[in-house]
């Protein structure tokens, strides 16, 4: 919400971030915003939003009970599968439609791609749902095939995502664990660099020696390269005797190789 220039962002989480970043790049997204004059107010939700009296928002009310004068309201509530027409039709919805790993659903002749499907192995209760284009796209390519009478598996293939925090960019490639969750034994092994500018980032995860994910933020790294690195199970020595192939940054930009290089080797 905001009045004039200011510009205030309640999230319910203590911290948002972490349910899909690791802890250090979440505080370094945090700054982000803050650092543009945005006011970001953890661990709080909308509770009320206060009519002027002619229709028009004038305040909201935080669930801490605190009143903020605004001049209009944004809401932001995620995506959600809207399947709630379904229900009578036999179609089986959990999250989302139900879909096998061919993309049908229960009911025969009947398919679901996109940010609606959910993807469930047999005898699982939840699958996922992934919203993203890329994969709506990779879904509609394999349900053509098999409305034609192909028998088709989907497969997403590696992971990869990148966005944009503000003005700090963001990628992802393969698999790389959201902050751990107190007591969990099973933390997924990484290795973390941080520019002094905590601007500038590259987290490695890996698994027995074998390098299953990045995490880049202001740096861009060669989604092929990358991808190639993972699917080749490459070891954590070898990426970083090979940094170089994977940077994308455009010429004139800084070249960051030696320092992660140098930080990274010292954490094996």
């Amino acid at each position: 919400h905001s009045r004039g220039i200011g510009t205030t962002l309640l999230v319910r989480e203590s911290s948002y971030w972490n349910s899909v970043l690791p802890s250090e790049e979440s505080q370094m997204v945090t700054e982000v915003i803050r650092e543009q004059g945005i006011d970001l107010r953890l661990s709080t939700e909308l509770a009320e939003i206060v009519d002027d009296g002619h229709g028009q928002a004038c305040a909201i009310i935080d669930s801490k009970g605190e009143r903020s004068e605004v001049g209009f309201v944004g809401l932001c509530a995620g995506v959600a599968p809207n399947v709630a027409f379904l229900e009578g039709s036999g179609i089986a919805v959990g999250r989302g439609v139900r879909v096998d790993s061919q993309l049908r659903t229960n009911t025969p002749d009947v398919f679901a791609v996109g940010d609606c499907a959910e993807i469930c192995a047999p005898g699982q209760e939840h699958g996922r749902v992934t919203a993203v284009w890329y994969t709506s796209r990779m879904m509609g390519e394999t349900v053509a095939e098999n409305l034609l009478g192909g028998t088709r598996e989907y497969d997403p293939g590696i992971w990869f995502n990148s966005a944009k925090f503000l003005d700090l960019e963001y990628q992802v490639y393969g698999e790389i664990a959201a902050e751990a969750v107190p007591g969990d034994a099973e933390v997924t092994p990484s290795l973390f660099w941080m520019a002094e500018d905590r601007r500038h980032s590259v987290r490695i995860a890996h698994n027995d020696g074998a390098v299953i994910g990045f995490n880049l933020m202001g740096i861009r790294y060669r989604h092929q390269v990358c991808e190639a690195w993972i699917r080749e199970q490459r070891s954590v020595e070898y990426v970083l005797r090979n940094l170089r192939k994977a940077h994308f940054d455009p010429e004139l930009f800084r070249r960051w190789d030696d320092d992660i290089k140098n930080a990274l080797e010292v954490q094996l």
